[in-house]
């Protein structure tokens, strides 16, 4: 045994090398067994190149003597193992081997070892330099190793996931050649968070590269993924494939994986899967899914750029654009109520926490809406919104009773600007419009009435109006410049603030007669029906402003024939301008 050691320190002196233990133990027939064994440079302070827990070395004895030259068989029982080299440590545990030297050549049996999740168990063959062309200095590189490894790293806790392959090293002449044909097998796996029920990889690794396929049984639908990598310094990982929606549809995609910085990239992804569907059974993905959205039809689109950064926590992610190709439908609830959004067309991206829409439009209410806007969320800054001839009869669900008579009312409202839920960051301006509504449902116009009986008619209360405002916003203020709200007998106008900060309105109405009793009445008008506007925006009072008293004798009125003041309800007009943007998933109740 003394003689076979001593050949085995010999053959590794002349690659320069030098194998060591804490501790040693041999028979004659049993071998050597070697605790806490490691393999060094005979010169140089660095680290050891292996270091194993335990090791026995064995001699077959008949063998060395058949072939009149040094065989020696290794093996290992559940050990660890940590691979050395210039650019650190790997290393695994579990390692079981089983695998003999012999001039030339290393046969090896049975490799198993893991890490984590990760299970690999491999044959092979391994070639070495014989004779004096054996002296050369051995320098190993476990890159290549190191990338597999990363590649295939899986979330601690999954359930296991099995290589097996076949491997050739020829270490003959440097550099060294390699490659590994590999198949891998799992069931609920977990690969830089995505979840997977099942995950087939099939293919090659070499000195030159990768090449691999898997085949993905996701939590929802399927991928079809082709692997490559071209060398194992610093490059990518090119990802190029097929995804697949439960219902059968499928996108294609190209990408790449960059394992330094633990980020994937989407270059393009195009198609009609349902990429929402796909997005729930990737947690960091769902959690950005709005809560109460369901996806009738799913674009097909054409995406760019979608990057994940998996090295941060949370992770983060970014998409340049995504461009529907044919039109989205989607069904929100909004206070317990459906409601739906269709024919959505356009694009949006989402960059640094922040959505971006790009010519948003669609079918809402029965009426449509168009949006370009930046939001994060809390703010919609840059803004453009339309919304034209909302259907406000479609209100009824929140509305109640108070909903009634509205079957040809429409909202229609253009703005530029920033919309936030603080008022104060609110800033921009625009038109709104309401028509073919009951007077009771039109600002100032009811109130009016209420005030003014004996001066205008009943027929004109039962008739439709309409309203007409142009409004700019500036730090949660609202003015308002001008209001002109129309019926059938009777015209208001009325400028004034709305103060959203300190949730007061102020302002002053005038209502003028319409037809023959508003010419007679017109060198009147301004002592008859001028109000004021005042009070928080949960109690606005509308009141009769000026001398008012003798101006009721003059048309046979009496102090009791109109009110002091009148509340401003505005329940249809709220309504209608705050549904669509929570349809739209914006500024919802807390």
């Amino acid at each position: 045994m003394s003689k076979a050691r001593k050949e085995v320190d010999e053959r590794l002196e002349k690659r320069g090398l030098v194998l060591n233990a804490k501790s040693e133990s041999w028979s004659l027939w049993g071998g050597i067994t070697l605790k806490e064994a490691t393999l060094s440079r005979l010169t140089g302070d660095q680290p050891p190149l292996f270091e194993i827990s335990e090791l026995h070395v064995d001699v077959p004895w008949r063998e060395v003597w058949a072939a009149k030259s040094a065989i020696t068989h290794w093996r290992a029982e559940d050990a660890i193992l940590v691979l050395n080299d210039d650019q650190g440590s790997v290393t695994m545990e579990g390692l079981t081997t089983d695998f003999a030297v012999r001039q030339g050549t290393i046969e090896v049996a049975g490799l198993g070892m893991r890490q984590g999740p990760l299970v690999i168990e491999l044959k092979g063959e391994i070639l070495t330099a014989t004779g004096g062309g054996g002296s050369s200095e051995f320098n190993p590189n476990w890159n290549g190793l190191r990338s597999v490894l990363k590649t295939l790293s899986f979330k601690p806790g999954s359930d296991p996931f099995r290589i097996t392959g076949l491997f050739n090293v020829d270490l003959r002449t440097p550099p060294a050649i390699w490659s590994v044909d590999l198949r891998g097998e799992g069931n609920q796996v977990n690969w830089r968070g995505l979840p997977m029920q099942n995950a087939l990889v099939e293919g090659q690794a070499s000195q030159g590269g990768l090449r691999l396929t898997a085949n993905l049984k996701l939590l929802k639908g399927s991928g079809l993924v082709e692997l490559s990598r071209e060398g194992w310094k610093d490059t990518p990982l090119i990802m190029t494939g097929t995804l697949t929606d439960s219902a059968g549809r499928s996108d294609e995609f190209i990408g790449r994986y960059e394992g330094k910085a633990r980020t994937v990239t989407i270059e393009q992804i195009s198609g009609s899967a349902d990429l929402v569907e796909l997005a729930q059974g990737f947690p960091a993905l769902a959690e950005k899914i709005p809560a109460g959205v369901t996806v009738k039809t799913f674009p097909e689109i054409l995406a760019k750029d979608f990057v994940l950064q998996t090295g941060v926590q949370p992770p983060v992610w970014s998409l340049a654009s995504a461009q529907f190709k044919t039109p989205a439908s989607i069904v929100v609830i909004v206070r317990d109520q459906p409601v739906n959004v269709e024919n959505i067309t356009g694009g949006l991206s989402y960059q640094k926490d922040q959505w971006h829409f790009h010519s948003l439009k669609g079918k809402l209410l029965e009426g449509t809406f168009a949006l370009d806007a930046d939001y994060d969320g809390q703010k919609l800054t840059d803004a453009k919104i339309s919304l034209k001839s909302l259907r406000l009869a479609r209100l009824s669900p929140w509305l109640g009773n108070v909903g009634s008579g509205l079957e040809n009312s429409d909202l229609t409202m253009d703005y530029a600007g920033s919309i936030c839920n603080d008022p104060v960051d609110s800033t921009g301006g625009g038109t709104l419009v309401l028509s073919d509504a009951p007077v009771v449902h039109i600002p100032l116009l009811e109130q009016t009435y209420a005030l003014f009986p004996k001066l205008l008619p009943d027929r004109g209360r039962a008739s439709a109006g309409s309203f007409q405002v142009t409004f700019t916003m500036n730090n949660g203020v609202a003015t308002i410049d001008p209001f002109k709200a129309r019926s059938e007998a009777l015209t208001v106008t009325a400028t004034g603030t709305v103060d959203l900060v300190k949730r007061r309105v102020q302002g002053h109405a005038r209502a003028n007669l319409r037809g023959i009793v508003g010419r007679i009445t017109l060198p009147l008008s301004h002592v008859l029906t001028d109000m004021e506007i005042s009070g928080p925006l949960d109690d606005i009072r509308v009141s009769p402003e000026g001398p008012i008293g003798g101006a009721k004798k003059l048309i046979g009125g009496s102090a009791e024939a109109a009110k002091d003041s009148v509340k401003l309800s505005g329940d249809v007009l709220k309504e209608g301008l705050s549904l669509p943007f929570q349809a739209l998933g914006m500024f919802r109740d807390k």
